[in-house]
């Protein structure tokens, strides 16, 4: 029977695919103790070949390699290990971040003011662009209709503010915004002490720069009485409308308790306004003289109304404006001054509009005059400076703006001879609180409107 176990053992191990497996595999159940035959020793053999082409696969051959002939399981794949879910973060995300370059930092300002600084810049060259197309295309009109006027330099052209169709606020307001006007008006108006003359007053648009407020307004930069003068009828009623409600809405502490006068007509007339006791400390005139036929004679005028040097103010605390006088470095070409702390009168305050210090734009000033004051009743192109140095009055301060194009002149009167002081005093005098006449003047009239462009 051990013969033929033996005999069946040698037969599975010569059909096996791995002989040496089964080989060890019998070799092991047997204790150790197998021991085969010289003539049943396994050799490379035809029998063996024949063997394994028995078993041989339709297929390819393949490297692997299985202990039994049967189909061997499918492999399974490794499985993915599976995420923490503890609470406990892991080492890289309890990490402090990294903090950024400076390079990464300046980057980021960069952008930022850039984005900053783009679209303001881009709207505000939208808007110029688009403002200086429409001034172009009005220039080229302007020109082709300046050449069918009939109408000489400096004409009286007054009567175009006579038109009682006309809105003259609304026709200025987008220009004189655009330019800033109304500051400069503020500044010039909030210099107005004591008595006070607006000559060519509009429609009144420098009323809400007065310090009317006798509360909060310094005793020595108070004011004491206000006239208002224009050559349009019109145009005074609109500035008294006003007044009036200016004055309804404010407090009735703080309204203007001095006397007010509004007089129609042509201040170059001496008829017309009647020169107060001590003279005007004040007088205002805002773009009124490009309206006027003759405006050296008007500014003649106006330094005989004003207060003269060293006269006795009856608007104003003396000794405070001698302080104030002495503590002020005033500059512009003054003749005829005794001494550096003397009383240099009242002070006449002018903004007005003319030639630029830029040929080109004198160019487009001078090619557009004519339909200029055919329409607006100001002639655009006049040479203030000139006219200024014509009138004999003394310069103390001057501005520019807008090119050269905007003036800004505070004037005083020159001393006079003893002799004409003399024959002043015989005369009359009349206090600014006093009734004036309102009815218009004979002979030329002068505009007091205007508009920038």
């Amino acid at each position: 029977m051990v013969e033929v176990g033996r005999s069946a053992s040698l037969l599975s191990l010569q059909k096996s695919r791995i002989p040496h497996l089964a080989f060890s595999l019998l070799s092991k159940g047997a204790g150790g103790h197998l021991r085969f035959p010289q003539s049943h020793r396994l050799r490379p053999t035809c029998c063996n070949v024949h063997a394994r082409s028995k078993h041989a696969r339709p297929y390819s051959y393949s490297s692997r390699r299985f202990a039994s002939a049967t189909t061997p399981p499918p492999t399974s794949r490794p499985q993915r290990p599976l995420r923490s879910t503890s609470r406990t973060p892991t080492t890289v995300q309890n990490a402090p971040p990294t903090p950024p370059s400076q390079g990464s930092l300046s980057s980021r300002r960069t952008n930022r003011s850039f984005n900053m600084y783009f679209y303001p810049v881009c709207a505000l060259g939208f808007v110029l662009s688009t403002y200086l197309m429409y001034m172009y295309q009005s220039y080229r009109r302007a020109v082709k209709e300046s050449e069918l006027l009939d109408l000489p330099q400096n004409a009286d052209v007054s009567s175009r503010w006579m038109d009682l169709s006309r809105n003259f606020d609304d026709e200025v307001d987008f220009s004189e915004k655009f330019m800033l006007l109304g500051r400069r008006r503020k500044d010039l108006c909030q210099q107005a002490v004591g008595n006070v003359l607006e000559v060519s007053a509009g429609t009144g648009r420098n009323l809400d720069y007065y310090n009317l407020d006798p509360i909060r307004t310094p005793r020595a930069k108070r004011i004491k009485s206000l006239v208002f003068n224009d050559l349009s009828e019109i145009m005074v009623y609109q500035a008294q409308k006003k007044f009036d409600k200016l004055q309804e809405n404010t407090l009735p502490i703080a309204q203007f308790r001095g006397p007010v006068r509004f007089v129609v007509g042509d201040a170059s007339d001496k008829r017309l306004i009647a020169r107060p006791d001590g003279g005007f400390d004040t007088i205002v005139q805002t773009m009124g003289v490009c309206s006027m036929a003759n405006p050296v004679a008007f500014l003649k005028r106006l330094g005989e109304l004003v207060r003269q040097p060293g006269e006795e103010s009856t608007g104003l605390d003396m000794k405070a404006l001698a302080e104030e006088e002495s503590n002020r470095n005033d500059y512009g070409a003054e003749e005829g001054e005794q001494s550096a702390g003397m009383d240099k009168g009242g002070k006449i305050l002018l903004l007005e509009h003319g030639r630029s210090y830029h040929e080109f734009v004198n160019r487009f000033l001078d090619n557009n005059a004519k339909l200029h004051a055919h329409r607006y009743g100001c002639w655009n192109n006049k040479d203030i400076d000139q006219v200024i140095k014509d009138s004999g009055l003394m310069i103390e301060s001057k501005r520019r703006y807008h090119l050269g194009t905007t003036y800004e002149y505070v004037l005083r009167p020159k001393p006079r001879p003893k002799v004409v002081e003399a024959e002043e005093a015989q005369k009359p005098r009349v206090d600014a609180s006093s009734s004036i006449e309102t009815e218009p003047a004979a002979g030329k009239r002068q505009s007091s409107w205007w508009k920038p462009w």
